[in-house]
């Protein structure tokens, strides 16, 4: 979702910085699980790359569903999924107590919960649970079960339980006083806990007293949850077959409380085809029915194609460059310079050829409390000059950028960038990562000496609030694999609002912190350089029906609501 933190390591390869000319593909985007951290590899090195999915038969089932992805699933433990390559597929075996109602950011669906309802003051949500409902193995899914299941998510303390803690910081504020309620006592007002309990990272229901009988020095049974294939949600489809950088299968699970009336899937299949091309050959050919993260060249070839549709949709994702606050860029002064020298029409235009529009600040125009007067950078070489003089960085300085493999437009725009830094006397030396190995550094145990001095980055947030949004990248306590906190910033005045207005209630109060912390970020004391709002492309073979893009559940789709047409 970006998203991702797991306990599972995997070994890169050493090699050097290149400055060779790069074409263009898809922006980065997300990535699967790993803290502990590789070494570095070359840029377009052998051994770089993720395995290519094994070849399976053209699509000829029309009860299956294929989607082909760019990146492998790897971590199936609902509760500490924080990318959207493997929260996608859960989104068949594991259901929230409620969700969002198609397309709407700020309107609600039950779930699990048939009702719900807060005191006056909003501190105090009252949820009562569906009859009928049942994990895969048959348990009855009561109060209690719901109550467990968030004991463990806040207990398991993994990458998105920070957005559950701004509502219940201790499991005990979570009871069961009968079979079918369950009440969260957030102590003070909370209006936003709605939004955040139908995020897709989190708050989703597993079944705590299956999983706990593989817990392993006192893991609570993650790591035997990550790789899983039992039943342990309450959704329509379960997880059959998962193979590691080659494909994961879901199946229909015949009991699903909500019933098969109408058209439906049987079976969902994701395979793994980190190759651009061949992605763009599989639609094409019929072998799958969806892909994204094309380049902006195969979108435009493939609308001409009348057996495709193709959705095109903003989202509430801001892509940037993580700047590391260490070495070079360690001072505000020297972070501000590199946003100066940042290609922003070049890129936008250039590389990215309208399926994009320069981000204002660090949040979305589609999030609850953007400021739309954020102040926004030009390209300016000599500002950056003179700022790189004050901030003390030498004629010569090198940087490093580091980045995943196989994304070529991302590529594009920092090698554009990658020359203008070159006029101002800084080296930014590009080295491209596998994604494992990507991740293990941005979610790992590294120092911010340790880091590389730029990350290419983007984020969406949890749920429709520019809080949960920036809180996640720039918080002082979410660096490693606490958050996405990947270039370890951490600004006094902006963790002072943060703390000051998690709780706010006042709709005024709130948006002047929201519109202080997006003024500091881009204008005093950088943390990234924002560049783009992203237009998410999703292409899909034109008999797929019931397709819903949601600008909030980016990446993810409702598979029980979608069929083949007839």
């Amino acid at each position: 979702m970006g998203k991702s933190v797991s306990i599972r390591a995997i070994q890169g390869r050493i090699g050097r910085p290149s400055n060779i000319q790069l074409t263009r593909r898809s922006l980065l985007r997300g990535a699967a699980a790993a803290t502990a951290v590789p070494a570095l590899a070359t840029l377009g090195g052998p051994g770089t790359r993720p395995a290519a999915a094994a070849p399976l038969a053209r699509q000829t089932d029309p009860a299956t569903l294929t989607i082909a992805m760019n990146g492998s699933p790897s971590d199936l433990d609902p509760h500490s999924v924080y990318d959207y390559r493997s929260a996608m597929p859960l989104r068949g075996p594991y259901e929230s107590l409620i969700a969002l109602d198609g397309s709407a950011t700020d309107r609600y669906v039950p779930v699990i919960a048939e009702s719900w309802q807060p005191n006056d003051d909003q501190s105090v949500w009252t949820f009562t649970i569906r009859d009928g409902v049942a994990f895969h193995d048959g348990t009855p899914v009561d109060a209690e079960a719901v109550r467990k299941s968030f004991e463990r998510f806040l207990t398991l303390g993994l990458g998105p339980s920070g957005a559950m803690r701004r509502f219940i910081q201790d499991p005990a504020q979570i009871t069961a006083p009968d079979e079918r309620t369950v009440v969260f006592d957030c102590g003070v007002p909370q209006p936003l806990l709605e939004a955040y309990l139908s995020s897709q990272y989190g708050p989703l229901v597993l079944n705590v007293d299956r999983v706990m009988q593989e817990e392993v020095d006192g893991d609570m049974g993650h790591a035997w949850a990550m790789l899983n294939e039992e039943g342990l949600g309450t959704g329509p489809y379960r997880i059959v077959s998962f193979e590691p950088e080659q494909q994961l299968i879901l199946e229909r699970y015949e009991e699903y409380w909500g019933g098969w009336e109408g058209n439906h899937f049987d079976r969902v299949i994701f395979r793994v085809v980190p190759e651009n091309e061949t992605r763009r050959q599989l639609i094409e050919s019929g072998d799958v029915d969806i892909v994204d993260n094309l380049t902006p060249e195969a979108n435009d070839a493939l609308a001409e194609n009348p057996e495709l549709f193709i959705d095109r949709s903003y989202s509430a994702e801001v892509d940037y460059l993580i700047l590391t606050v260490a070495g070079a860029l360690a001072t505000p002064e020297a972070r501000q310079a590199m946003c100066w020298a940042f290609p922003y029409d070049e890129v936008i235009e250039g590389v990215f050829r309208g399926y994009g529009k320069r981000a204002i600040g660090g949040v979305s125009e589609l999030v609850a409390g953007f400021d739309p007067e954020t102040f926004q950078y030009t390209t300016d070489l000599e500002k950056a000059r003179e700022l790189l003089a004050a901030a003390g960085v030498a004629e010569g300085t090198e940087i490093t950028l580091t980045m995943e493999t196989g994304y070529e437009d991302v590529k594009s725009a920092v090698q554009l960038f990658q020359a203008n830094l070159a006029e101002i006397g800084v080296n930014l030396a590009i080295q491209e990562v596998d994604l494992s190995t990507f991740t293990g550094i941005m979610f790992g145990g590294m120092t911010a000496e340790e880091r590389p001095g730029m990350m290419p980055w983007f984020w969406w947030p949890d749920y429709n609030d520019a809080y949960n949004h920036l809180y996640p990248q720039i918080a002082c306590d979410q660096w490693g694999a606490a958050g996405t906190n990947g270039g370890y910033y951490c600004n006094e005045r902006v963790q002072e609002l943060f703390e000051a207005n998690r709780d706010e209630s006042d709709p005024a109060k709130y948006q002047a912190a929201l519109s202080e912390i997006q003024q500091i970020i881009p204008r005093d004391d950088p943390p990234a350089i924002y560049y783009m709002q992203r237009q998410w492309t999703t292409i899909l073979r034109a008999d797929i029906a019931g397709f819903v893009f949601n600008p909030i559940n980016i990446g993810t789709f409702n598979f029980y609501t979608m069929s083949r047409a007839t």
